[in-house]
């Protein structure tokens, strides 16, 4: 069937079907930078001090603080050994492919680990304790290598087929600014338990939609950002779907 149409039928087929999932993909994002921006109007900032005082009676709540950090005890990012808070270590081996042109050289993905640690949030009336598991975190990415060696925290990755391998990782260093959205209680115990903000279960505004975000980006910019990426995603999304009905119409002969 696909080689009896035409050849302009068959562009405007793929150009209706591209511009039909990037509408999608649009949409999809607006739905969560949307959800995003709601949780943050909707949420309140404390300060560390509002919430150890919160802590002497218990409370859960979605909350937003924001501060510097600071980290006793970090850990040591696998392949770039720097310190940090939180890191992700991806590890890819080059494997070879026979083709009519010869061999063809790709990377294949055989670790992916995420690795953690608590860190304090500070301001002026104290500290707030942040577990960064599961969060949407705004890392940096320091450090990329290509080696032929094998790595001994990486047992599990298969032999290279050419012997090559490409260490990517993302880390969160314990230092600087940081705002963070997420879910508060206390932990510990004691007269003045610590606040731990975490992963959360349920979302403020809409219970089925949890977000917990870790930031370099204060609120204020965060809200620009999204309230941008709405309209281009909206006004974008709106066009491609109006596009790919046109295509459809031109197939069946309606528009020209």
């Amino acid at each position: 069937m696909w080689q009896s149409l035409t050849s302009d039928a068959r562009a405007s087929i793929i150009a209706g079907g591209i511009s039909l999932v990037l509408s999608i993909v649009l949409i999809l994002y607006y739905r969560h930078a949307k959800g995003l921006l709601d949780e943050m109007w909707a949420v309140h900032t404390y300060k560390a001090g509002e919430l150890r005082k919160m802590c002497s009676s218990g409370f859960n709540a979605i909350v937003e603080v924001e501060g510097t950090i600071a980290c006793e005890s970090p850990i040591s990012a696998p392949g770039s050994k720097l310190p940090c808070a939180w890191c992700r270590t991806i590890v890819e081996r080059q494997v070879s492919t026979s083709s009519g042109s010869g061999k063809q050289h790709s990377w294949k993905k055989d670790y992916d680990n995420i690795l953690s640690t608590l860190f304090k949030v500070k301001d002026e009336t104290g500290y707030t304790l942040v577990d960064p598991t599961n969060a949407e975190i705004e890392a940096e990415k320091p450090y990329q290598l290509v080696t032929s060696e094998r790595e001994p925290w990486f047992t599990s990755v298969g032999y290279s087929d050419t012997g090559f391998y490409r260490i990517t990782e993302q880390i969160f260093v314990p230092t600087g600014y940081v705002y963070v959205l997420g879910e508060a209680s206390c932990t510990g115990e004691g007269p003045m338990p610590d606040a731990l903000i975490h992963y959360a279960e349920n979302g403020y505004v809409d219970p089925k939609k949890p977000f917990f975000i870790i930031s370099r980006k204060s609120e204020k910019q965060i809200t620009q950002t999204n309230e941008v990426s709405l309209k281009i995603c909206l006004y974008g999304g709106i066009l491609g779907f109006f596009f790919a009905a046109y295509c459809v119409l031109s197939l069946l002969g309606i528009v020209p």
